[in-house]
């Protein structure tokens, strides 16, 4: 699966331990800043990942806590 996400992702986060991995992408230090906040203080599983395709959907891996999801498109939704 991650050959396929680099080969069509623009953006890729990795979220492992409360923390965010930039894997592909150049994103802007205050969207980094309010992933970082927004997944500090949540119950995550142990490794997921999401990423943004060239038009500008947002996909998420299976296992990401599907109460996020609004959080996160708010922040990387152009």
């Amino acid at each position: 699966m991650a050959q396929f996400v680099e080969r069509i992702a623009i953006e890729w986060y990795e979220v492992q331990a409360g923390r965010v991995h930039v894997r592909k992408g150049n994103p802007s230090h205050l969207k980094l800043n309010a992933l970082k906040k927004l997944f500090e203080t949540e119950k995550l599983p142990a490794l997921t990942s999401f990423w943004t395709t060239k038009d500008r959907c947002i996909h998420f891996k299976l296992n990401f806590p599907h109460n996020l999801r609004p959080a996160v498109l708010a922040i990387v939704d152009p």
